[in-house]
């Protein structure tokens, strides 16, 4: 694996890593990591930004350079310039490679509000120039949405090489006992619905904020992210007694919220480009067997609808999202109970990791096979 020094999402280097030009690592699992250097960061900075993603590409290009040979090179696409390393292999070296992607470029960065006017239009060209380059450049195309196929197809890519390969999560099993709601910080009656992860923009918080007022239930945002500030000033001057803010936990805490929660919420702000984006809260929520109120379109609703896991909404329709709210709200636990059933079913069948590598080891068989005939 090469890599870079972890420090996602906070953009500052984990606890018991240092910032080297050179780490190797030897995993528990027998994987052998490599480490570069690379700049952290991950604020609302464009510049910053910029220098994190193109850190990793120019060091990783540098250091692919010394590792041995590959027999297929799998790039997990976030950013686009991870391409880089495998398409500036020397001649000899040009292995198959099968390109995951996790978010489609350039739109993810020109729609972020990183930048704008010419900058953006500047930024648009040369990385949607790329993008073709590194699509032409690939065996094979995974993706984690069905509406990326359309998009990419519309862009040249010839649908043959395109795979769904949507992400999946592990399982994360609760403790032998795990604590109640009020060991947890979180309201001890009422139904009560959770929204854990970022705090961003992209996430329609105050959407959802807006029709969690006035509705039968609670709403807990646990997390953090560069909409914390605003959170925390908007409930401060107008308090809310069923809006509540909790700080992030560790990954391996979240089970515990999800149990003694009513119903899981995934919310995403309605473009384009989110329509065919698959955030891993949706696996996450079928996962743990809660019902899902999907404050979002495309394809992240879709799922909910298809498994019959809970109820999506459009963001931004405050008067629908709370009916929608109230309506599962209502719901006695045996109904609760059957859709969060419904959301594990489909979770099992489409997004365990056991159906996830089965079909990622497809994928890189399809394309070996392929570039060696």
């Amino acid at each position: 694996m090469l890599t870079g020094f972890p420090n996602y999402p906070t953009g500052r280097i984990y606890d018991g890593y240092s910032l080297k030009p050179y780490s190797r690592e030897r995993g528990t699992d027998g994987i052998t990591v490599h480490r570069v250097p690379i700049y952290p960061s991950h604020d609302a900075n464009a510049v910053k930004r910029m220098g994190n993603y193109l850190s990793f590409a120019t060091s990783a290009s540098v250091a692919g350079q010394f590792l041995p040979p590959a027999d297929v090179w799998l790039t997990y696409s976030s950013p686009a310039t991870a391409a880089l390393p495998r398409m500036l292999q020397r001649p000899g070296r040009r292995a198959p490679h099968f390109m995951i992607i996790q978010d489609l470029w350039p739109d993810s960065v020109t729609e972020s509000g990183f930048t704008g006017g010419t900058a953006a239009r500047a930024i648009h060209t040369t990385l949607d120039a790329f993008c073709k380059l590194s699509y032409r450049d690939a065996s094979g195309i995974g993706i984690i949405s069905r509406g990326m196929r359309d998009v990419l197809t519309e862009r040249g890519v010839p649908d043959a090489k395109i795979f769904d390969t949507p992400n999946w999560v592990e399982n994360r099993p609760l403790p032998e006992k795990p604590r109640t709601r009020a060991d947890l910080g979180l309201p001890a009656s009422g139904r009560l619905f959770l929204y854990a992860g970022n705090l961003g923009e992209l996430q329609a918080l105050d959407d959802l904020v807006d029709a969690f007022s006035g509705a039968a239930a609670h709403l807990v945002l646990m997390g953090s992210g560069i909409k914390l500030g605003d959170l925390e000033r908007r409930l401060a001057s107008s308090p809310q007694s069923n809006i509540h803010l909790l700080p992030p936990v560790a990954a391996h805490e979240v089970a515990e919220y999800y149990e003694r929660a009513d119903v899981v919420i995934v919310s995403l702000v309605d473009t384009p480009l989110l329509r065919v984006t698959m955030p891993s809260k949706v696996q996450a929520s079928l996962a743990a067997g809660r019902p899902i109120l999907a404050h979002a379109a495309g394809d992240a609703a879709q799922v909910v609808r298809e498994a019959d896991a809970g109820v999506a909404v459009t963001p931004g329709d405050a008067a629908a999202t709370r009916a929608a709210i109230n309506r599962l709200a209502a719901l006695d636990d045996a109904a609760l109970a059957r859709l969060g059933a419904n959301g594990r079913r489909y979770f099992d069948s489409n997004f365990s990791a056991t159906a996830g590598l089965d079909r990622l080891e497809a994928a890189l068989l399809a394309i070996s096979t392929k570039d060696n005939t």
